[in-house]
Order: structure tokens, then C-alpha cells, then sequence
């Protein structure tokens, strides 16, 4: 272990290793299969990249999302460790190189994709290399049972059949028992070690909120916790209306999601990192591979779909062990939205059956034809055929590719985007001086919301439809406010397509593994249970019930809202009276109504205020009107 705390301290200055990091390191050194379950912030990526440098061969690293393994690849870069990764966006020349460097060079890891696998030239060169590590960060994804099913983590035991002499480490971070299970079977992993770090973090206190006002809640959370902070929201508008409202509140503050550009992406996280805003305000893009241990407050304003989710983002907060917070804000509304976005990612086999049929005949493909047929496609236009909102055509189209049926290109999931550079006096002298630009400009402007701020995603096939110009012609006026500075464009690499896998079969004879399917859909349901029972709860602590959600033994964690008392609505005389006097003073310097009052109060107080004020009624010390005015009786 003495070599390995050297490498410790060379590269990353720490002289200790976070238990059990150590005993992970020793596992892989030993080469025997490895599966780490630690939770957020528990140092995973220390346990490959530690043996990596270790080991003579190379370290092949299999991750999910692009962002995250160029985050961990330019980390490496920066502490003079040679690493890369493939991504799609690479020109084959580039990924030609690449893999030689692997193979004869002095490329130590490399990070791909598990779609990556599947590559004849990737598994040819692959066989050639001298590999000592096969790592899989985020495991779970290969689970069914797991939160974020990927079907592409089936094709990581094909590296093992090419290099059965290979140590496999396995890391997530939230996994449940059924799940680590899972990972072993599916991974074929050889009677492998499996370490887990507690899911309990003492530091850490959670707070769930109801109300009618979200935006007024965190101004006062915020007053209240200092520190930096990351908040959650469910879409990318959201960010950037947030944003913008927290700007307007003198509060410094970023936006970050995957449909941003690169350049404004890595911008705003530094920015972040470096303390110079105090608030990046995220969807679930964020987090992922960020090593950031000063946050103290982490805000949900949506309902994540599981607790496995939420926990990961939650426990950003507070990693350097001092007392951090997470709070999740949510109305009435939530709920709701909640169980419509599940019910979209999960439609009837009948309707999967319909938007196949009618896809095949969108794209005029003829029964028993169609097998390895690529055809151009845009989502939009095909949701304006079909009727249905383009966000639940999105989730049956996922289906349809992870049931083998179709594949896309990448520019369908990245097409163009947009962003406006113009001031207001650009904007007004287009507008006085009418043409095919300003019609374009305006016509953009009440189509898409956040211009302004950000890139946009934009269909041009669509707005020439409904411009009714040419499409060339629009990409033409498109690349003139371009060049006059008035917008930032980035067109597409090349036009979205989808490729039919299989022939087109009769309607009757179509058919996805309905028994996979109904057993993901279950086990999505229990997730989104589990959370929204975690979320209601008034009497259970709120740690407790999520580390017994993970197989272990809870006990009361003694910091969360319900532990602090949130649920409870009893006071005693003396608490009553301090109340009374508190109320008295308070109105006779101005008029409250029963919100304003009670908000006041810490959360989990506001229970117990509100049966006070009732009291007070009852026993007519205090009038309360209709609009919840309240007012003394003498």
C-alpha cells in the first residue's frame, strides 16, 4: 500500500486514502473482480485511476456520458497523466490515432462508451492492447432492476472474452441489494469482493417543503444558508427562468444542462467551481464526476423519479464532512407531474404498437422491406403526424431503439442550436427596416423561449415549413446574422436519420419482450413510490427510511425536518405564550396575514405556529379573515 499512497500523494496531495479506498485499490492490485458501491462523494474514481497508473498494461474505463468522461479525462491531463476518450464527435483519423496509442503508445486509459463495444474496428484494436484493468463506472446502468437501464452494458463481457486475465472493478453509487446482484450476473464477475461504504451521512440534514410559492422559499432558505449551492430542476427552461430570477434578486448565479454549448457549459461550471457565483442552477446533467467538497445546500424544486437519484444529487452537498443541507421545494403540482412524466416513459404496448406502424408508413417503408434502411428524420414533424406531444414520442422512440427495432444518428439527438447576440437597438433597426432576416429573427423569437440566455435547440426543416421558404434559403439568411453578429449558430454535423434494424413485420406480428418491458416498468413504479412515501412521510426520519431503502439499518438521524419536529403541531404553555408575545409585538408594527407569519418560522416549526394561531382563534385572542388577515381582539 506504500507504492499506491505515494501515487496518492504525487498526483491528487492527499496523504490518506477515504476508507475503504484502500482495501478497493488492494482488490484490484490482488486481480481479483471488484464491485465499490460509494456513495456520492465517496471517491470513486480514485479506486481505477490509483491501480491504473500501478498496474504495466492499460485501463480501459466503460462510462455512460460523454461530459463525464471528458470531466475526468482533463482532470487526469491536468495532474500529467496521460488518458482519452472516444466520443462520436471525433473524426475517425482522430480515433484511428488514438487507438494506436493504446495499443503501442503510451496511453494509459482510455475511456469509451459501453455503445463503443459493439465496434468491430474498437474490439479488433482491443485485442491487441495489453490491458490490466477493465473498470465500468456506473454499474447499475447494466441492471434492470437499477434506475437508469442501459441495454448497450450487455456488450462489457465481450472484453472479457477477448481478455479473460483482466481484473473487472465495478463502481455506482447508488445501487440497491437486488442490484448489486445484478451487476455481478450481468457483468460475469468472478466471486467478486464487494465493498460498500454507509449510505448514512451524519453532516447532513433534509428538509421537505410545501408550498405555493417555491421562488419566496428559497430567498429565505437562502438568507438563511450560506455557502455555495446547487439547485435542481427537472428541465432546461426551468434553468434559466431561475436564473434570470435569481440575477434579479442580486443573487450571482449560473445555468448548466446538456443542451448547452460546450464552451458556455465548461464556462459556467468554472465560474462555479471557483466560487466566483455561488448558485449553478442544474438538471440531473450536473454532478457527475464533479469533486467539489464546499457545498452546503443542495435545492430540489421537482421530484426526482427515484430515491437513488435524489440521494446522488443530494449528497453533492457537504462532502468535507462539515454540515451541509439538502431541501427539496415542491407544490401540490408536483405530485402529479411526477406520475404524468412516468406514465409518458412508460405508454401502453398498444400505443408503442401504433407509433411503430406509424412510423413505417411515415417513413414509407413497405411491409417485409426496411432492414438496414436509413432515412432522414425529424422528431417534430413526426409528432405533428402522429398527434402526440413530442416529449412521449421522445420516450416510445427510446423504446423502439432499446428493443432493437431502430437506431438514430447522433445529430437526431443533437441538432442545431441558436443563441441571440443582438442588443435591443439590432433588434429594433431590423425591425424598422423589414426583410427575410428580420422575419426569420421575429419568427424565432416567438417560437423559442430563452434566446437571449442560451442555446437553443432549433429544427430548420420545421421553421422553413412554417416560414414557407426553402430550407437552404433559411440556412442561408441563418448564416448571414451570423456573420453580421447578430446571432451564434451551430448547425447540426449532418441531418438526423433513424435506421430500421429489422424488417417491417404486419401489425399483428410486431412485438417487443413485453415480460423485460413490464418488469422495468414495475420496478420504475416502486422507485417513484418509494420517493414520493420518502416525501409525504410526517412521522419516520427521512435518512432512516432512505438507508433502509438501501439494505442497511436506519436509525434517527437526528438533523432532518422530521427529526427536528416538522411533523409535530403540540406545544406546551410556556412555547404558547412565547408565541402570543412574539405575535402581539409583531402586529403592532404592521399587518400579517397567516403565510406571512408563519414564514417567520423554520420550517419545522410552521405546524406548530399555525395550530397556535388557531388556538388563538378559538379562544378569541385573534381574528383571522377569509384573506388570512390577522388581527388582535381587544
Amino acid at each position: 500500500m506504500e507504492e499506491s499512497k505515494a501515487i496518492l500523494k504525487q498526483y491528487w496531495g492527499f496523504d490518506e486514502f477515504r476508507p475503504p479506498q484502500d482495501l478497493i485499490i488492494d482488490s484490484v492490485l490482488r486481480q481479483k473482480d471488484t464491485i465499490a458501491l460509494l456513495p456520492t462523494g465517496g471517491g470513486k474514481s480514485l479506486c481505477f485511476q490509483v491501480p491504473a497508473l500501478m498496474l504495466k498494461g492499460k485501463t480501459l474505463v466503460i462510462s455512460p456520458l460523454i461530459a463525464l468522461m471528458q470531466d475526468q479525462v482533463d482532470n487526469l491531463f491536468a495532474k500529467g497523466i496521460i488518458a482519452r476518450s472516444l466520443n462520436s464527435n471525433l473524426h475517425f483519423k482522430e480515433i484511428d490515432a488514438i487507438l494506436d496509442s493504446f495499443v503501442f503508445g503510451d496511453l494509459k486509459i482510455l475511456y469509451v462508451s459501453p455503445e463503443r463495444i459493439g465496434s468491430e474496428l474498437f474490439m479488433t484494436r482491443l485485442a491487441k492492447v495489453k490491458l490490466s484493468l477493465i473498470a465500468i463506472d456506473e454499474a447499475h446502468c447494466i441492471s434492470q432492476w437499477g434506475y437508469d437501464f442501459r441495454p448497450s452494458y450487455f456488450n462489457i463481457p465481450l472484453v472479457r472474452e477477448i481478455h479473460p486475465d483482466a481484473p473487472m472493478i465495478a463502481l455506482t453509487a447508488t445501487a440497491t441489494p437486488q442490484v448489486l446482484k445484478d451487476i455481478a450476473e450481468k457483468l460475469i464477475l468472478k466471486t467478486p469482493t464487494i465493498f460498500k461504504k454507509s449510505f448514512y451521512r451524519d453532516n447532513l440534514g433534509l428538509t421537505i417543503i410545501q408550498t405555493e410559492d417555491k421562488y419566496d422559499e428559497i430567498i429565505r432558505i437562502l438568507s438563511r444558508v450560506k455557502g455555495c449551492c446547487i439547485i435542481y430542476v427537472r428541465n432546461r427552461k426551468e434553468t434559466m427562468e431561475i436564473v434570470q430570477w435569481l440575477t434579479h434578486n442580486g443573487i450571482t448565479s449560473v445555468s448548466y444542462h446538456g443542451g448547452m454549448d460546450k464552451n458556455i457549459r465548461e464556462k459556467n461550471q468554472q465560474a462555479w467551481m471557483t466560487n466566483r457565483v455561488r448558485i449553478i442552477v442544474s438538471t440531473n446533467a450536473f454532478g457527475m464526476g464533479i469533486d467539489k467538497p464546499d457545498v452546503r445546500l443542495v435545492i430540489h424544486l421537482d421530484i426526482a423519479p427515484s430515491i437513488e437519484e435524489y440521494y446522488q444529487e443530494a449528497g453533492r452537498a457537504g462532502r468535507d464532512g462539515k454540515e451541509s443541507y439538502a431541501v427539496t421545494i415542491i407544490d401540490d403540482s408536483d405530485i402529479t407531474a411526477s406520475q404524468t412524466n412516468f406514465n409518458d416513459q412508460f405508454p401502453s404496448l398498444e400505443i408503442i404498437s401504433s407509433v411503430y406502424d406509424r412510423l413505417c408508413r411515415y417513413c414509407k417503408v413497405a411491409y417485409g422491406s426496411g432492414m438496414m434502411e436509413t432515412y432522414e428524420f425529424h422528431i417534430l414533424d413526426f409528432a405533428e403526424y402522429v398527434n402526440i406531444h413530442v416529449k412521449k414520442v421522445y420516450h416510445i422512440l427510446n423504446i423502439l431503439e432499446k428493443e432493437g427495432w431502430v437506431t438514430f444518428s447522433e445529430a437526431f439527438k443533437e441538432p442545431s442550436k441558436i443563441m441571440i447576440l443582438g442588443d435591443q437597438q439590432d433588434l429594433e433597426f431590423l425591425q424598422q427596416y423589414p426583410s427575410e432576416k428580420s422575419k426569420i429573427l421575429i419568427h424565432l423569437l416567438r417560437k423559442y423561449e430563452g434566446l437571449f440566455i442560451d442555446f437553443v435547440k432549433i429544427d430548420e426543416g420545421r421553421v422553413a415549413k412554417e416560414l414557407h421558404i426553402e430550407e437552404t434559403m433559411l440556412v442561408h439568411y441563418i448564416h448571414i446574422l451570423k456573420a453580421e453578429g447578430i446571432i451564434a449558430y451551430i448547425p447540426r454535423a449532418s441531418e438526423p436519420q433513424i435506421t430500421f434494424t429489422r424488417e417491417r413485420p404486419k401489425q399483428e406480428y410486431f412485438g417487443i419482450d413485453k415480460k423485460s418491458y413490464f418488469q422495468r416498468k414495475k420496478m420504475a413504479e416502486d422507485r417513484l413510490k418509494a420517493m414520493l412515501k420518502m416525501l409525504v412521510n410526517e412521522n419516520e426520519c427521512r435518512q432512516k427510511i432512505i438507508v433502509e431503502y438501501f439494505g442497511e439499518t436506519g436509525k434517527p438521524c437526528g438533523k432532518c425536518d422530521i427529526c427536528l419536529g416538522a411533523a409535530q403541531n403540540t406545544l406546551n404553555p410556556e412555547e404558547l405564550q412565547k408565541i402570543w408575545e412574539h405575535l402581539t409585538k409583531t402586529l403592532q408594527i404592521r399587518a400579517m396575514d397567516v403565510k406571512s407569519y408563519t414564514n417567520i418560522y423554520p420550517f419545522n416549526k410552521r405546524k406548530r405556529i399555525v395550530k397556535a394561531l388557531r388556538d388563538f382563534e378559538s379562544e378569541q385572542l385573534i381574528t383571522i379573515a377569509n384573506s388570512g388577515l390577522i388581527s388582535l381582539r381587544h
